[in-house]
C-alpha cells in the first residue's frame, strides 16, 4: 500500500472483495481504518472489513468488528445486516453438540436480540431461525445426556434430564424425544402411573411429531412395539437402543 492514498486502498480493496479474496481484502479496509480514519467511506470501510473477516472464517474477529460497527454507526443503513452478522459469527463458532456450548449459548442470546430488534425484517427472521437451530443444539446436548444415563440404567437420573429438555425447550424436536425417554425410563422402573402421564402429554402436546404418531398406532396395534424406522431394536417407548 506505499504511496496509496484512501481512494485507492479502497477501490483495491474492493476489487479483491469482489473476487472472493477475503484476506487481501480484509487487509485493504484494516489499513484504511487504520491509517486514514477521516476518510469519507469509513463507514462502508469498517462495514467491509467484518464482513471480509466473517468470509475468511476468522469468526471472533467478525464478531467483534461487526459489533464495533454497531457502536460506531449505529443508525447506519447497514446496521440491521452488521447486526446479523453478529448473530451468525455466533452461529459458526458453535461446535458440535457433544463440547463445550458457551459459543452456541451466546448465539441465541443474541440471535435473539437481532429478531426482536428487525422484527418483520429478513434479518430479523434470518436471526429468529439461526436462534430456534441453536436451541435445537443446546436441547440435543441435554437429550444426549438422559439417553447416556438411560442406557446404564440410571433410570431417574435420565428423567432429571429429560424433564430439562421439556422445561427449557419445550418448542425443539427434542422434547417429544424427551417424553419417549421418559417412558422407557419409568417402563424400566414399572411406575404405570408416569408411564400413562408421558404418553398422554406426548399425544396431547406433540401430536404430530413422529414419537407420538409411533405411539398412537402401537396403541393401535394392541401392544406392538413401534417401529424406530431403522430395523433396529428399541426400548419400551421408542427410544433407540
Amino acid at each position: 500500500f506505499e504511496g496509496m492514498d484512501a481512494e485507492a486502498i479502497y477501490r483495491l480493496g474492493q476489487d479483491k472483495y469482489e473476487n472472493e479474496d477475503w484476506s487481501d481484502a480484509s487487509e485493504a479496509f484494516d489499513r484504511i481504518l487504520l491509517t486514514f480514519p477521516g476518510y469519507a467511506q469509513i463507514a462502508e470501510v469498517a462495514f467491509l472489513y467484518a464482513e471480509s473477516e466473517f468470509r475468511a472464517g476468522r469468526y471472533i474477529s467478525s464478531a467483534a468488528e461487526y459489533t464495533r460497527f454497531l457502536g460506531d454507526y449505529p443508525a447506519h443503513p447497514r446496521a440491521p445486516e452488521a447486526a446479523l452478522g453478529v448473530c451468525k459469527s455466533n452461529e459458526a463458532l458453535s461446535p458440535h453438540s457433544q463440547r463445550d456450548q458457551t459459543f452456541t449459548e451466546q448465539a441465541v442470546t443474541v440471535c435473539s436480540n437481532v429478531a426482536r430488534d428487525y422484527r418483520g425484517t429478513e434479518f430479523g427472521a434470518e436471526a429468529e431461525r439461526v436462534a430456534l437451530q441453536m436451541r435445537e443444539k443446546l436441547a440435543q446436548k441435554i437429550w444426549d445426556e438422559g439417553k447416556y444415563y438411560l442406557k446404564r440404567g440410571l433410570d431417574f437420573s435420565a428423567v432429571i434430564y429429560f424433564e430439562w429438555v421439556l422445561e427449557d425447550y419445550p418448542e425443539t424436536t427434542w422434547a417429544p424425544k424427551s417424553l419417549v425417554g421418559i417412558i422407557d425410563a419409568y417402563t424400566s422402573i414399572g411406575y404405570e402411573d408416569e408411564i400413562a402421564s408421558a404418553r398422554n402429554r406426548l399425544l396431547t402436546e406433540y401430536p404430530d411429531s413422529p414419537e407420538a404418531q409411533a405411539i398412537g398406532e402401537g396403541e393401535e396395534e394392541s401392544g406392538a412395539r413401534p417401529s424406530n424406522g431403522g430395523g433396529g431394536e428399541t426400548t419400551a417407548g421408542g427410544l433407540p437402543n
